[in-house]
Parts: structure tokens; sequence; C-alpha cells
């Protein structure tokens, strides 16, 4: 389980000149609509009144469980336990994404202590930062995109050896990603500090002290609120606590890993391989733009929820700004795109995105699966 999967290759973006003309091009665009609205590139008032809604939501909902009016009742139990779940995953979208990627504040004391919201919900804000930097900046590339290593359960990529299983993935694949929240917060996260020293470009990493130490007291934190003291406070049995604590994990485990999921794998992406040297001949915003789509982007209510991760490609392109301002810059991204003769994937619903995911899947569940390796950038030299 902690063994290593990951690659000792170095990937480097080797560009042209009219290629770098796109991405210079939306940077000045981007920056015109900051500077001519006056507003800053990180939170605004939108974004404090969502911090404060998801420590009030985490504080009523834990506060529903720990209250005991609903251990009578292991339906209701398991529902209080279930809408904790979601607030978590409200948080890790909306407060901790953000964080991590320094787009809250203009401020690092205060992005360091946002982030600190990945452990009080049962992850790790040093090792997220690491893992999900490196996802960032090699998008789909195997071996080098952490979000792509499953250690043989899945196969997201054609360059992932293929398995007797995966004939049947696009069946199981769904099952397994209510896994997903539960996997990282008793798993994934010891898997990595402890199996893994290469995180995509970072190699032989030798993690801080500090960071070990601080692993393991954040992730006793996180089992004793959720799991020990209601163990020891509610007046039911312990092994409904537990049960109810597994089910906690599951449908926001799903909702977690579909989100993400769809805006990369899915049927039309690409599969970008370097050469020999570690060169992946493109510049990084139009690899971007060729491996990630977004979906649902007109939704209001659900961008508002799942904090913009499904207006996708401006948050790749643009990772230090807050999601908050997404929506706008998406216009201008897709305004030049269309002046540069450049393809801006999108799908107007979740079930859209869905289908195309479950496609891919279908398709690498075949050994000799072929994918596209470079998509309508290439004709830009």
């Amino acid at each position: 389980m902690l063994k290593s999967m990951t690659s000792s290759k170095r990937v480097r973006f080797k560009s042209t000149p009219a290629k770098d003309n796109f991405i210079k091009d939306l940077r000045r665009r981007a920056e015109d609509y900051f500077e001519s609205n006056n507003i800053s590139k990180h939170a605004n008032a939108e974004m404090y009144f969502k911090t404060v809604f998801a420590v009030i939501m985490w504080l009523f909902s834990y506060g529903l469980i720990m209250s005991d009016m609903f251990s009578h009742s292991t339906l209701q139990l398991f529902g209080v336990y279930l809408l904790l779940g979601f607030v978590n995953i409200f948080i890790a979208f909306n407060i901790m994404h953000d964080a991590t990627h320094d787009a809250y504040s203009r401020h690092k004391w205060v992005n360091d202590i946002m982030s600190y919201s990945m452990d009080f919900i049962g992850g790790n804000q040093y090792l997220f930062r690491r893992m999900h930097g490196a996802h960032h900046g090699y998008v789909n590339i195997h071996g080098i995109d952490v979000t792509m290593e499953t250690h043989g359960q899945f196969r997201f990529s054609p360059d992932e050896p293929w398995l007797p299983k995966h004939k049947w993935q696009h069946f199981y694949t769904f099952g397994l990603y209510t896994l997903a929240h539960l996997h990282w917060v008793t798993v994934k996260d010891f898997k990595w500090f402890f199996g893994e020293s290469n995180i995509g470009n970072q190699k032989n990493i030798q993690h801080p002290m500090k960071e070990y130490v601080s692993l393991f007291i954040t992730k006793g934190v996180y089992y004793g609120l959720t799991l020990i003291l209601p163990m020891i406070y509610l007046s039911t049995s312990w092994w409904i606590v537990f049960l109810a604590w597994i089910f906690m994990h599951l449908l926001p485990g799903l909702t977690f890993a579909l989100m993400f999921q769809v805006t990369h794998v899915y049927d039309g992406t690409t599969y970008p391989l370097p050469d020999e040297k570690g060169n992946i001949e493109n510049n990084y915003a139009l690899h971007v733009l060729e491996t990630t789509a977004d979906f649902s982007r007109k939704s209001k209510l659900g961008t508002w929820l799942m904090g913009g991760i499904n207006i996708h490609v401006i948050h790749h392109i643009f990772p230090k700004v807050c999601h908050v301002h997404y929506p706008a810059l998406t216009e201008i991204l897709r305004e030049t795109c269309e002046d540069h003769g450049v393809l801006y994937q999108e799908n107007e619903t979740f079930m859209q995105a869905l289908k195309k995911h479950y496609v891919i899947l279908k398709h690498l569940s075949h050994p000799d699966a072929e994918v596209p390796r470079v998509g309508k950038s290439a004709a830009l030299v």
C-alpha cells in the first residue's frame, strides 16, 4: 500500500513565442479587469460571508451530534453526521482550497491560518499544498500528476499499466469514489508522508520533523472531535457512532471526487507525454486548456456551493486568484481563446460532464485504448 508509484523524471514546458502570445494577452486582460474595477484578486465581502457561514454551519451540525437529541434514532444520527460531512466538503471547496493556493488573502499568515481548515476536516494542509501543487503543474502527465496515481485501482491514463480488473472500472469506479474522503483521512496522508519520496517535480523529499508532529496531532484532533468524543458522550452504542462516522465520509467523498475528476478525466481531454529530456512541447496555459474542462459554469448556486471548482480552467491558469472572481475571468478567457483560435472546453451541465467521465473510463478499460496526446495548440508554432 505504501509502495512508491511516482516517476523520478523531471518535466518542463517548452513553449514558442506564438504560444506565449496567448498567455501574455490573457494576463494583460485579466490585469486590466482588476485595475479598471479597482478590486483585489483576493477575498471580498462574499468570501468573508462564506467563511462565517462555514464556521456557523460546522458548529451547528457538530452541536446537533453532541446534543444527544438524535442518538435515539440511528437514521437521524446518520443524518446529522452526513450534514457535518457535507459541511466539511464545503469548507474544503470554499476556504481550504483558496488558502492553500495563497488566494484567500494577500497576507501569508492569513492564508496559513485558513489552510489549517484542511487539517480540521481530517486532511493535512502541508501535504495538500505539495501534492495539489504537483497536480496543478503537470495535469494528466502520468507519473508526475499525483491525482493520476491510484495504485492500479483505476486506469485514468493510457500510460497506467492495464490490469484485468480495469475492464470493469466504468462500473466500480463510482462506488470506490465514495471512499475518497475516508481514504484521505485514514490512509492517504500517511501513504504520501511515509511511502513516497517524489511529488511531481519535487524529488527525494525530506519532510520537516514539525510536519510529522503536526500530522499526528491534527489527525488526533479530528478523530477525537468527530469520533472519540461522540463515542464517549452519546447515549447510543459506540459501534453505531462508528458506523455513523464512516457514513459521514461516503456521500461527501463521492461529491468531492466527482467534482474534481470530471474536470480532467473526460472524453476529449489529452494526455501529453514528455520527451526523453522531460520536455512538453507546449506552454502551461495551453496545456491546461487541453486537459481541463469547466462544467455548470452558469449555475450561480452550484458555483457558490462548489467554491468555483466547476470553473476549473481559469483556476489552473490563475491559481492565486480567489474563486469569487472566476466567473468574470472566465468570460475574459473565452474571449481571448476566441481571438487566438484556441479551444475552450466546457460542459453546460454536470450530467454532461459526468457522461464524458464515464465514456473515458470505459474507453480506458481496454488495454489497447488510444487517446489524443496533443490538442489544437500544436498548430501554434
